[in-house]
């Protein structure tokens, strides 16, 4: 109950920047793992980790959480502790990728403030063969990341038990 309240705070405080009034369900947070479990292997990086609700579901993959949020990262280390917790901005983070990752977005991107800035870093990730994949959740209906030039693009599933709604997308 904790991690809903600290979450409901943090999206009265910003809205775009949360997306949501409580954290990914659990049902989501499967659908993403069942996304990536037959992706390439690689190293797994959740951006915008947030409270851990799809971290929960990924955590057997060892990924790389980022979040830039001080009490979300606090949350994350104390739940987390095996795992490589990074507090600082998203892109900031894309921007010092040197090997071959895949990535878990759990920002949602529809009405985000810095999607114009996330966009081009992904494509250039993709272009120099350091993106091997991208999982992220969309409350819409519309691709988000159709500027991006993936090979392939699909979405995977739709999760009605999540609030709101979401649908999964797979990208390689």
């Amino acid at each position: 109950m904790r991690k809903k309240i600290l979450f409901l705070k943090k999206y009265l405080k910003n809205p775009k920047s949360i997306g949501s009034v409580i954290p990914s369900s659990e049902f989501l947070a499967k659908a993403i793992y069942k996304s990536i479990k037959d992706l390439d292997q690689t190293t797994v990086i959740e951006i915008g980790a947030g409270t851990g609700a799809i971290t929960q579901h990924i955590s057997s993959l060892n990924p790389v959480l980022v979040e830039i949020d001080k009490e979300f990262c606090a949350l994350l280390k104390k739940n987390f502790p095996h795992l490589n917790i990074v507090n600082s901005c998203a892109l900031e983070q894309l921007k010092k990728i040197d090997e071959k990752v895949g990535l878990v977005v759990s920002i949602p991107l529809i009405n985000n403030p810095f999607k114009s800035l996330f966009i081009p870093l992904l494509n250039n990730l993709y272009e120099r063969g350091l993106l091997k994949w991208c999982v992220i959740f969309t409350y819409g209906l519309n691709d988000p990341l159709q500027e991006v030039k993936f090979e392939s693009k699909e979405r995977t599933r739709f999760v009605l038990k999540n609030i709101p709604p979401a649908h999964v997308w797979v990208y390689s």
